[in-house]
């Protein structure tokens, strides 16, 4: 009988533990500047950018635990901290759709405060939550109104940097998971660029912001406000390289008392295309499908079988679905019957028996929807490398089966 273990893999949620984050010096190590920069009065905003499921909120809670103290990832990571320790006040929030700069302000200024009030004891931290309660309900979102938010923000946060100085504190550090869900156009670029400009003058030399999104979250900024390359230092994750991914999983084998051939490490770098949320998906998968503690090749097509078929088909199907019929179908089942992940514009058109730009408008769709990638000018992969193996096993959607309204472009 097989014994029953810790899963040592964590598909379904952010990294938090620094004993099991693998790989990413160069990003690590780029981060951690931005932190030896802002405890040293030299403040930089910085954003971490990838495609969704590559592992940016893992690494902004690595940065989060650096940030209070934590520095056992630099060190096992051989990284120069450039400080014998950190302790920075953090603030967290979760961004979404439909949120205004008001509701960003006003969210992580909630945390700010509970963050700031565990430090000062019994003593309470007020912040002006009624003044931007009025601003938020007038009619008109102009600039005015916006600089109203940026001053009572900057008003709040300054406060807060006196008293994390007071304390003691490396100073503050305001995490935005997820910033590319805020819609371009909500005023949010603008307020980032306004309220970094505005603490800057007012002297805020230990104030920082550290955002998260997806790979052109930047670019949709910029749109709203063309200087936002000047306030945040982009930090880009790439796919993982394959000696990162081989460290993930002989991490989590090891962790599970698990010996493994390694050929099971080369198959699942290859079915995973570098991307760390599968990597994980799979590592457990296997683990429930070892009976005797060896993973074995016959384990990992089990494990296979079962991410594909169960754990991920409803996704997988929905994702083949909101890609749209006809032509669209085409280009997926191209794409899924190359052998490598990334996949020219040249093999698709050979297989679909089109010309590049009489489906380019297909291939931006297909990039809008989240369910392809441009890897380079002219290369693409899935999203969700799974997808490939899905269409590979079933096929995509045929026009009888497609009960989408949608009309082929």
């Amino acid at each position: 009988m097989k014994k029953r273990y810790v899963d040592p893999f964590t598909p379904d949620l952010p990294i938090d533990s620094p004993s099991r984050f693998s790989g990413r010096v160069k990003e690590i190590d780029s981060v951690v500047d931005s932190l030896f920069q802002l405890a040293n009065s030299k403040p930089k905003h910085t954003i971490i950018t990838g495609d969704r499921g590559i592992g940016k909120s893992s690494v902004l809670v690595q940065v989060k635990n650096i940030a209070e103290g934590n520095l056992d990832l630099v060190t096992r990571l051989g990284i120069d901290p450039g400080e014998n320790s950190y302790d920075f006040l953090c603030a967290w929030h979760d961004c979404a759709t439909d949120q205004t700069p008001a509701d960003l302000a006003t969210g992580i200024l909630k945390q700010l405060k509970t963050s700031l009030e565990n430090v000062l004891g019994k003593i309470k931290f007020e912040i002006n939550f009624a003044g931007f309660l009025t601003v938020s309900q007038k009619e008109d979102s102009t600039i005015s109104s916006l600089s109203e938010v940026v001053d009572l923000f900057c008003s709040e946060i300054m406060k807060a940097e006196k008293e994390a100085k007071d304390k003691n504190k490396s100073g503050i550090l305001l995490f935005f998971d997820e910033l590319d869900r805020v819609k371009s156009g909500s005023g949010v670029a603008t307020f980032f660029k306004l309220s970094a400009e505005k603490l800057s003058r007012d002297g805020a030399k230990h104030v920082s912001f550290f955002a998260a999104g997806i790979t052109g979250a930047i670019q949709n900024l910029e749109e709203e406000h063309g200087s936002i390359y000047r306030t945040f230092k982009d930090v880009p994750l790439p796919r993982l390289k394959f000696s990162e991914v081989e460290q993930i999983l002989e991490d989590g084998f090891q962790l599970a008392s698990c010996t493994y051939e390694n050929e099971v490490i080369e198959k699942i770098f290859k079915l995973c295309a570098g991307y760390p949320e599968p990597v994980h998906l799979l590592g457990s998968q296997i683990l429930k499908s070892d009976l005797d503690n060896h993973l074995s090749i016959d384990d990992f097509e089990l494990a296979k079988v079962e991410v594909v078929e169960t754990l991920r088909r409803n996704k997988l199907i929905s994702m083949l679905k909101k890609a749209g019929s006809g032509k669209y179908q085409k280009i997926l089942e191209a794409m899924a019957s190359h052998d490598n992940p990334n996949v020219p514009s040249a093999y698709i058109s050979e297989k679909i028996g089109y010309k590049p730009n009489e489906y380019s408008t297909n291939m931006g769709s297909l990039i809008q929807r989240n369910i392809i990638s441009s890897v380079d000018r002219g290369v693409y992969c899935f999203v969700d490398p799974l997808l490939k193996e899905y269409i590979s096993r079933f096929g995509v959607i045929s026009a009888k089966d497609e009960n989408s309204s949608e009309i082929e472009a």
